[in-house]
């Protein structure tokens, strides 16, 4: 009984507290710092990008006889730098996004930016660490290739063919599937015809222009080139939103009655 007493009143012992093991992922993460500062990694993670020249607009030829105006009737325009080296005869096409206009006065408010008039375009700078940019360490798949960035001025992701009249009397043109076509076959005279490989690209409403367009723009070439389509953002579900209404179902019927079938 003395026995079983005394091993009840033994000191019970201590579950054993864990060390953290964030001071050592801490300790890791410098290391592995320390080590590439000075060796083949250093490129990649301290050095500067070299600044990236301004590739100025140019605007398409013959774009009112060809009736492919932006949104205010001016010319559209695109960006091209030409590429070098084996990435000469390699091209990347991207068609530039930015929502869609979808009542008469969206529209027409679109005339005093961008997204309806080339008046506002500036040139731009094919940089940052993406598809676009040219930098062989951030960028070695396609940084020397030509590349394209046709910017985006009729709001329906550059698919409508109709025109409309504002509240002021004045016309809408909405001719993006004219302004496509009439780009891609001024491209095809530049050099694009002779490509060995084509990426076609876009973002949010140029992703969906991309799939829309994506076979014509294979069929432009023969089978033995290698052509791809890319679509980054492009993918819009319908379901319904937060509200419980299909709001982009509704977005896009509106788009298509005013600038498709009106």
């Amino acid at each position: 009984m003395a026995a079983a007493t005394e091993q009840l009143l033994l000191p019970q012992e201590q579950p054993r507290r864990r060390r953290p093991v964030w001071g050592l992922a801490v300790a890791a993460l410098l290391l592995v710092l320390l080590l590439a500062a000075a060796g083949p990694l250093r490129p990649r993670l301290f050095r500067t990008p070299p600044p990236a020249e301004r590739v100025a607009l140019t605007l398409l030829s013959g774009a009112k006889e060809k009736g492919a105006v932006c949104v205010d009737g001016t010319p559209p325009g695109y960006h091209l730098q030409r590429g070098s080296g084996d990435g000469a005869d390699r091209w990347l096409v991207h068609l530039e996004g930015g929502g869609w206009c979808s009542t008469v006065k969206e529209c027409s408010d679109s005339r005093l930016s961008t997204k309806g008039s080339s008046n506002f375009m500036k040139p731009i700078r094919f940089m940052g660490n993406g598809i676009l940019g040219g930098d062989q360490l951030q960028n070695p798949d396609f940084y020397n290739w030509n590349k394209v960035y046709v910017r985006y001025c009729d709001g329906a992701s550059f698919s409508g063919d109709a025109e409309a009249q504002a509240q002021d009397g004045t016309t809408l043109y909405f001719r993006g599937l004219r302004i496509y076509e009439a780009v891609i076959d001024e491209l095809m005279e530049k050099g694009l015809a002779n490509a060995t490989q084509a990426l076609f690209t876009g973002c949010s409403a140029g992703a969906l222009s991309m799939m829309l367009h994506c076979d014509d723009f294979r069929a432009r070439f023969p089978q033995e080139v290698s052509v791809k389509c890319f679509a980054d953002a492009g993918f819009f579900l319908d379901e319904k939103d937060i509200s419980g209404k299909r709001s982009l179902w509704s977005l896009y019927d509106r788009v298509i009655h005013l600038q498709v079938s009106c």
